[in-house]
C-alpha cells in the first residue's frame, strides 16, 4: 500500500470486484458512500469534509478522484466541487462515461489536472441501443406495447380496421448518422447488417478505411436524404440546437429521429411541431433537452403512440459498468506511473511532458556553470596578471607580449578579460 498517494472514490467499485479489490491492496482508498451524495450540495459538503479530516490526521492530500457511474446525477463537477481535492494536490480526476460537458477541464487543466473519461466502455451498449430505438420507432413499438396493454387487438371487434398502426421494414432505408464517431462506426456496422445504406456528416471526414461502407456527406445532404437520422455526436457549443426549426424544414416528410447522444442537441420546441405537422413520423429518444425533465408535448398522450422513451438508459448495462470501471482504473495506474493516461481529455498546462522538464532543468544548469566558470577564469588571470606585475601595463607583462611568451591574440583576450574584470579600459600596443 502506499498511504503518501491516497485515492478518494464516490461509491465503491462494484463490477470490475477483483481489479478493485486488488486496487484497494495498492492503495490507501477513501470511499464516500453514495448515502452521503444524495444531492449536489451534500456531495460538496462530503469531498470538503474528507479532505479536511485528513488535513487534521496529518495525513498525506488525496492524489485522485473517482467517479463512478451515475457521479453525473451532481454535476456540475467544476471549481465549486472539486475545488478542495484540487487545491490541496489532487491532479487526477476519473469519471465513468464518454461525455465530459459537465465536467470543467479548463479549468482542471489551469490547475494542473487531468481529466480522464471512460470513451469506450459504452460504444457497444449505446450503438445497440441505438438499434433498438431505430427499430421502436420504425415499427410504432411503444404504440403497439400499449395497444397490447389496453387488450386493443387486430380483429377485436372494439378496433376498428386501419387504426393498428403498421410499421416499416428499415431494409433499404437510408440511416444518416449525425457523429461517426466509435458509437456511431458501430452503429453504422449493425445498421448495415439490417439492410440498410449509411450516409454520414462530420464536422472533418474520418480515414477512408474507417467508414466501412458510410458515406460521407454533407448536412444538408444528410438532412434530405436521409429516411432515419441518428445523432451521435459530442454536445459543443456548435452541435447545442443543432437539429431545429431550419434543420427541421429540411428534412424529409415521414422522417424517423433517434438520439442517444445528448438531449440538447435536439431543440424540443421544434421536435414537437415536427411531429404535430407530420414533418417527423416518430422518434426514440434516450436523451432530453433540460433531462431529467421531459418536455410536456413528448408526453402528451395524444403524441405517446409516436414518441418511444428512455430514461439516459441506452449505455446502462452490466458489461458497460464492467468495462468503465476497468478504464477508469487503468487511468489511475498510469497516472500512478509518471505517464500520461491514454483516456485523459484535457493537457494541464502547468504538467511538463518528459522532454520539457529535461529542457528546463538542463539548460539552467549549464548556464549556471557557464557563468561560474567564466568568472573564475577572468578572476584567475586577473591573479596572475597583478602577482607578475601588479598592474596589466606592468613592464614584465609588455616585455612578455614583445619576445613571443604571451601570443598576440592571447594577450588581447587578457587585456579584454582584465579590463572587464576590473571595470578598466586598459590597452597595450602589441
Amino acid at each position: 500500500m502506499t498511504p503518501d498517494r491516497p485515492i478518494l472514490t464516490l461509491g465503491p467499485g462494484t463490477f470490475a470486484v477483483h481489479e478493485w479489490e486488488t486496487l484497494c491492496k495498492r492503495y490507501e482508498i477513501d470511499t464516500i458512500p453514495w448515502a452521503e451524495f444524495a444531492d449536489r450540495a451534500s456531495g460538496m459538503k462530503a469531498i470538503a469534509a474528507a479532505v479536511a479530516a485528513r488535513a487534521a490526521a496529518g495525513k498525506s492530500p488525496y492524489t485522485a478522484f473517482i467517479g463512478f457511474f451515475d457521479f453525473w446525477n451532481f454535476a456540475p463537477f467544476n471549481e465549486e466541487m472539486l475545488g478542495p481535492l484540487i487545491k490541496n494536490g489532487c491532479r487526477l480526476v476519473c469519471g465513468a462515461g464518454a461525455g465530459y460537458e459537465i465536467i470543467d477541464v479548463d479549468w482542471l487543466a489551469s490547475q494542473g489536472a487531468y481529466y480522464c473519461n471512460t470513451p469506450t466502455a459504452i460504444t457497444v451498449s449505446t450503438a445497440n441501443g441505438a438499434l433498438m430505438l431505430i427499430l421502436a420507432a420504425t415499427r410504432a413499438a411503444s404504440q403497439g406495447d400499449m395497444y397490447a396493454r389496453t387488450g386493443r387487438w387486430r380483429g377485436n371487434a372494439s378496433v376498428p380496421p386501419g387504426v393498428l398502426p403498421l410499421g416499416e421494414d428499415i431494409e433499404g432505408m437510408t440511416l444518416g448518422i449525425i457523429g461517426l464517431g466509435s458509437i456511431g462506426k458501430a452503429l453504422s456496422t449493425r445498421a448495415q447488417a439490417c439492410g440498410m445504406k449509411i450516409i454520414y456528416y462530420n464536422r472533418h471526414r474520418v480515414p477512408e478505411s474507417e467508414e466501412n461502407g458510410a458515406v460521407y456527406v454533407s448536412m444538408d445532404e444528410l438532412l434530405a436524404s436521409s429516411d432515419v437520422i441518428s445523432v451521435n455526436c459530442r454536445l459543443t457549443p456548435e452541435t447545442r440546437g443543432l437539429l431545429g426549426p431550419v434543420t427541421f424544414s429540411k428534412m424529409k416528410n415521414g422522417v424517423f429521429i433517434v438520439n442517444t447522444a445528448r438531449g440538447p442537441i435536439i431543440n424540443e420546441d421544434a421536435l414537437v411541431q415536427a411531429l404535430k405537422s407530420g414533418k417527423v413520423s416518430r422518434v426514440g429518444l434516450d436523451v432530453f433537452e433540460h433531462e431529467p425533465n421531459i418536455h410536456p408535448g413528448l408526453l402528451d398522450p395524444s403524441m405517446s403512440h409516436r414518441v418511444t422513451l428512455q430514461a439516459h438508459m441506452t449505455g446502462r448495462t452490466m458489461q458497460a459498468f464492467y468495462k468503465a470501471e476497468l478504464e477508469l482504473f487503468k487511468s489511475l495506474e498510469e497516472f500512478m506511473r509518471g505517464e500520461k493516461p491514454e483516456y485523459a481529455v484535457n493537457a494541464p498546462r502547468t504538467t511538463l511532458d518528459p522532454d520539457q522538464t529535461k529542457r528546463r532543468l538542463v539548460l539552467p544548469t549549464i548556464w549556471c556553470i557557464y557563468i561560474y566558470c567564466a568568472r573564475f577564469v577572468l578572476w584567475t588571470i586577473t591573479k596572475i596578471i597583478e602577482d607578475g606585475g601588479g598592474d596589466i601595463h606592468s613592464k614584465e607583462f609588455v616585455q612578455n607580449c614583445e619576445t613571443g611568451k604571451v601570443d598576440a591574440r592571447d594577450a588581447a583576450q587578457i587585456v579584454a578579460a582584465y579590463s572587464l574584470w576590473r571595470g578598466t579600459h586598459g590597452s597595450i600596443n602589441l
